[in-house]
């Protein structure tokens, strides 16, 4: 059997493990368009920062891997085409071009940078001077260099998990960090605006400017960047900002242009639809990672991931079924999701309120404030969660929570609950342990859960 996957980062390496652990003797080939073999994207923040030493230290499945496991791993490689008819794929590598033919096909061509469309944007054909995006390993060596030289006034394009990643690290490392989002609010994909109020006010205390509902209109500077043009959303006035660098963290588009050709269906995303086997709408090809969507647990609708998580979990899956086993992923993902932020845990599991009601789902929140001890003992952190529940049956839907500590653990539990269907009575009810040095009696979990059913029972339904 010969089985080819386009991609080698987290997914499609994580495939091509599973295929060879399912299929000893199977041929299987992996191509990758980047020089580097397999590394985690998600530590290049803290690569950059000097909290992990090297860039190197991200590799986690090296060119040594893939020969001890009989993985014919080509980097340098871009695939050009795919043709089901023929099961063949045409390449081209640092050894000229080529095709190769496959049994089983995997797309784990993951996703590139959404660049907007900002006037002075670029000189020529290339980015200005002191312009960067932060995607790749390289996009972030790129950046360690340009900010080692000096102290940098940095703008930052978009507040999502990367845009304030990006800004911690640049801030830990002493240069000036001023953020715009075009939404609401800072984490809009991840958490509530009412979340993330307790990270905005902590950012703000740093020095960090976060400016919300507003949009870089220009960047200006002869040659390399010397400023932008900042518009406010609401309001309409514009301001000149200075800066001499600016990194744009606006997002990501899948690479999906060889699935296409290749006749595979896109889902409304425009990812890879895929099934539970992670199966494309062409048999025998699969997608997996940040190039694919799958179900949201919770509205059914689809949805793209973009967790390292669920990209290995679905590298698993196809790995397997692309050599010939059985294995399906579960009827949707719940999309838990964490990270520490200036000394704060921002945790979720569920889908944001807004996805919630674009679903049709009537919901109910409560949102309490608590300790990971009990009062009276020294040494607690304080701690946010924010608990929803359905209004018709009182099942568990999401949950945001945020504390210097605990915040992560807790919403593992959360999750657990909602793919098992707990309602909010039931985690009300649910016992945790108690120590005075390690837990409250209650915990804010179950604090949480209670006020739901107060408000759930003053509305007529049971909780």
């Amino acid at each position: 059997m010969n089985i080819v996957i386009l991609g080698g980062g987290a997914a499609g390496a994580t495939a091509a493990q599973f295929a060879r652990k399912e299929d000893r003797k199977a041929e299987i080939t992996v191509f990758e368009a980047s020089e580097y073999p397999q590394y985690s994207r998600c530590g290049l923040p803290y690569a950059l920062s000097g909290a992990i030493p090297e860039f190197e230290s991200l590799i986690e499945f090296s060119a040594e891997w893939f020969k001890r496991n009989k993985i014919d791993l080509r980097l340098s490689t871009e695939v050009l085409k795919v043709e089901p008819d023929t099961n063949t794929i045409s390449f081209r590598g640092i050894d000229g071009d080529g095709k190769l033919q496959y049994d089983s096909l995997i797309f784990a061509t993951g996703a590139r940078p959404s660049i907007p469309g900002i006037k002075g944007i670029a000189e020529g054909d290339a980015k200005k001077k002191g312009v960067f995006v932060f995607r790749g390993m390289d996009d972030a060596k790129s950046l360690k260099e340009w900010c080692g030289e000096k102290e940098r006034k940095v703008l930052i394009v978009g507040a999502g998990l990367v845009g304030i990643e990006v800004a911690e690290a640049l801030h830990i490392m002493g240069h000036e960090v001023a953020i715009v989002e075009f939404l609401d609010s800072i984490l809009p994909g991840m958490i509530d605006p009412d979340t993330a109020a307790p990270l905005l006010d902590k950012m703000s205390s740093l020095g960090i400017s976060a400016r919300t509902r507003a949009l870089v209109e220009e960047i200006f500077g002869d040659g390399s960047v010397a400023g932008a043009v900042v518009k406010d959303r609401d309001t309409g006035p514009e301001e000149r900002i200075e800066c001499d660098t600016v990194i744009l963290a606006t997002g990501q588009k899948p690479s999906t242009s060889l699935a296409k050709d290749a006749g595979c269906a896109l889902g409304r995303h425009g990812h890879i639809r895929v099934d539970e086997r992670c199966e494309s709408s062409v048999p025998g090809i699969y997608a997996v990672g940040d190039c694919a969507e799958y179900l949201d647990f919770v509205t059914g609708a689809e949805s793209p991931s973009g967790m390292g998580t669920t990209a290995v979990k679905m590298g698993e899956v196809a790995g397997i079924n692309a050599a010939g086993g059985s294995f399906a992923l579960p009827r949707g993902f719940l999309n838990s999701r964490v990270s520490r932020l200036f000394g704060l845990e921002i945790s979720a599991v569920g889908p944001i309120s807004s996805s919630l009601t674009e679903a049709g789902i009537a919901q109910v929140q409560a949102r309490v404030k608590g300790s990971t001890l009990p009062v009276y003992y020294p040494g607690g952190k304080d701690i946010m969660v924010k608990l929803t529940a359905s209004k018709e049956d009182g099942k568990i839907l999401a949950c945001q929570i945020v504390g210097e500590e605990g915040a992560g653990l807790r919403v593992n539990l959360a999750a657990a609950m909602i793919l098992a269907g707990f309602t909010a009575r039931e985690l009300a009810l649910f016992e945790t342990t108690y120590a005075p040095p390690v837990a409250p009696t209650v915990d804010v979990l179950a604090t949480a859960a209670e006020a739901i059913m107060i408000k759930l029972r003053r509305s007529g339904k049971s909780g």
